[in-house]
């Protein structure tokens, strides 16, 4: 049992190094992801090539994988775009297999391994800055990688040396099927292909049937886009779609061409002089590289197919189209997502003043359609507050939830004024007092569709308004009771032009305008 203690040990220090790398430069990278994705992406080939070096880079597809959801979300990449990034990172993923078929299987790990974890470590430590320390566990990261596939490699070792399982005579399909559930279960490709090229080396397995798991774990890897559409956005679900049926295709040909494939790929690494685990590297590279090529005449054609579905989450009223958890887990682009939702948010209440100071129920409509989307605003700013942080990007979510307080104080002297107009209503002289407020409501939406600080333009107007008011009572024409109503109605209105701009000077600071400082809720 000792050699399926040290598999296990192997896979678990595999995947812990995985996250760590992965955790690590993202943190690491912070604006420059969002500047690559956003800039690098003007065309098809640079797509495909930003792709592939992000995942490089981070050591994780399936990453990149959720970063292009997040982007595509915030508008930040096309979506037309973000599909060859997908592309691109299931090439870019094929760097791993190198890695652990070139230095896991040829070196004494331990020999690198432990001193870059020491120094990772000391820099996670020590470091002054968030990047540093965030550079220094990925480092330590890369360290516990190599010391996984060490020990994995011993583990396999030993069960290729007792057992017999040559799996040479399994059905393709059931081997595939293998590779699907080893992705899904422990939702990386990359330690899939680790735990494939191990049992490859060890004699566990054949290459064939080495091949066909390599191929499943390729498919495995799309179930990360597909958890991740979960509660998501239109445009994260068509992505993911996108990714399923590349990846699907790219298998099917794969397998479809299996034999000669295998040949051909042996061949060639032989005269390179690749032992099996190089060679299945070169096979992993091979067939992905094919796929992007079957896909650059149809990507077009599948673009245009599912930019015409997934339109009903799209079209309803109370649902966030820029934030979801995917954009959650990369803090700065939730920023710019964070942005773009706020103001789709604040443009609505220009017009949820119409028809003030009479009471309707379909502005009781429209606040309960916002509180849900301001709720849904507090559990995005919960979920990004749960990522590792560097202080900016933590300032940046506080200027968040002030905008949200703001905005829910502008829905409760919204539900207060609705409150006052159904009171007043059912007093015989109604019509007095809201001919003097439907006046100020008006010029209280103009305002607002003008843009600029409200409240000073408005000023003397409100004083105005509320010396019309009492003298309207002085006069007899009304009653205490409903004078009473109006004013409350008045004062509840000057609150909401003055969360109103609170609001839009939070957003300019969350836009990061030099020009404007946020002031306290």
């Amino acid at each position: 049992m000792g050699y399926i203690s040290a598999s296990l040990g192997g896979l678990g220090l595999f995947l812990l190094g995985m996250w760590l790398i992965t955790e690590g430069l993202r943190v690491a990278a912070g604006p420059s992801l969002e500047r690559l994705l956003s800039s690098w992406t003007s065309s098809r080939w640079r797509g495909l090539v930003s792709g592939t070096l992000l995942t490089v880079m981070v050591q994780s597809s399936s990453a990149v994988t959720v970063a292009a959801l997040g982007f595509v979300n915030t508008g930040l990449l096309r979506f037309e775009r973000a599909v060859w990034v997908i592309f691109g990172s299931n090439l870019g993923t094929t760097l791993t297999a190198w890695l652990v078929a070139m230095i896991g299987f040829s070196f004494k790990i331990d020999l690198f391994a432990l001193p870059i974890i020491g120094v990772g470590a000391l820099l996670r430590v020590f470091a002054p800055f968030d990047r540093y320390r965030s550079l220094g566990m990925a480092l330590a990261g890369f360290g516990l990688l190599f010391m996984g596939i060490q020990v994995l490699s011993s583990g396999f070792g030993q069960m290729g040396e007792r057992l017999s399982l040559g799996m040479a005579g399994q059905p393709l399909v059931l081997m595939v099927g293998i590779g699907v559930l080893l992705t899904t279960l422990m939702q990386s490709s990359s330690a899939a292909l680790a735990v494939v090229l191990t049992a490859l080396a060890g004699g566990v397995i054949d290459f064939g049937g080495a091949a066909a798991l390599v191929i499943g774990a390729n498919v495995g890897t799309t179930s990360t886009a597909l958890l991740s559409t979960l509660g998501a956005t239109v445009q994260a679900r068509r992505l993911a779609v996108a990714h399923v049926l590349f990846n699907l295709l790219t298998a099917l040909v794969a397998l479809a061409l299996l034999g000669p494939g295998v040949d051909l790929v042996v061949a060639v690494a032989s005269g390179w002089g690749l032992a099996p685990p190089g060679q299945l590297a070169l096979f992993h590279t091979a067939f992905n590289a094919l796929g992007i090529v079957l896909m650059w005449p149809l990507e077009p054609v599948l673009t245009r197919f599912l930019l015409t579905r997934f339109k009903e989450r799209q079209r309803a009223t109370a649902q966030l189209q820029f934030l979801d958890r995917n954009v959650a887990d990369l803090p700065d682009a939730a920023r710019t997502a964070l942005a773009r939702e706020i103001e789709r948010i604040l443009a609505r209440y220009p017009d949820a003043l119409g028809g003030l100071p009479r009471p309707h129920d379909e502005r009781l409509k429209g606040i309960a359609e916002r509180r849900q989307l301001l709720a849904g605003l507090g559990d995005f700013l919960a979920m990004a507050g749960r990522q590792q942080l560097t202080e900016e990007q933590v300032n940046g979510f506080r200027i968040g939830w002030r905008i949200q307080l703001n905005l829910s104080n502008m829905e409760d002297a919204l539900a207060g004024m609705n409150e006052h107009g159904r009171q007043m209503i059912r007093q015989p002289d109604h019509e007095v007092a809201m001919a003097v407020l439907a006046a100020w409501f008006e010029q209280m939406h103009q305002q607002l569709r003008r843009g600029g600080d409200p409240t000073e333009p408005l000023r003397f107007a409100y004083e105005q308004v509320k010396d019309a008011l009492m003298q309207r009572a002085m006069d007899g024409a009304l009653t205490r009771y409903t004078l009473d109503l109006a004013l409350q109605d008045l004062s509840l209105s000057r609150r909401f032009l003055e969360q109103w701009w609170r609001a839009t000077v939070h957003l300019r600071a969350l836009l990061d305008d030099p020009e404007q400082q946020a002031p306290l809720p």
